[in-house]
């Protein structure tokens, strides 16, 4: 990873983390001092190294984990805050890494609603995580997993 891309990576996951969108390429223009090519060649460059995941076929960014810029079913809320995340294990690392508070979902089986709640870094909660692809197979097809 070049300066540059890890610039352009830091002001992607500031911008999620303190707004819960994806920045503008004029905002990370600005924030780094790139130009909006720059920005476009270093997010291609991010994406290929699997730092970061941009919407398919565009320049947009998807996710840089933990943050999802796309909404998901796996909602992190602290305070008035909301952030999505991919998947349970991004939002509970957007929990462990903002502060307390709780990660609403679903079952995929039953639909039946599922909240954990992170206080002073336990959680608790009724539920089963349960991941259907292995780690070592999660670029396969990083928006399914």
């Amino acid at each position: 990873m070049t300066p540059f891309e890890r610039l352009v990576r830091a002001h992607v996951i500031q911008t999620l983390s303190r707004t819960g969108a994806a920045p503008t390429f004029a905002g990370t223009a600005a924030s780094t001092g790139g130009s909006e090519d720059a920005v476009r060649s270093a997010l291609h460059a991010l994406a290929e190294a699997h730092r970061l995941v941009l919407v398919p076929g565009t320049d947009t960014v998807r996710m840089a984990h933990p943050f999802s810029a796309v909404p998901t079913d796996f909602v992190v809320a602290i305070g008035e805050r909301r952030w999505f995340a991919n998947c349970v294990w991004d939002g509970l690392s957007i929990l462990a890494l903002l502060g307390d508070g709780r990660l609403t979902t679903h079952s995929p089986a039953t639909r039946e609603p599922i909240e954990l709640t992170a206080t002073n870094g336990t959680v608790t909660g009724e539920a089963l995580v349960h991941f259907l692809v292995p780690a070592r197979r999660f670029w396969d097809d990083i928006g399914f997993t």
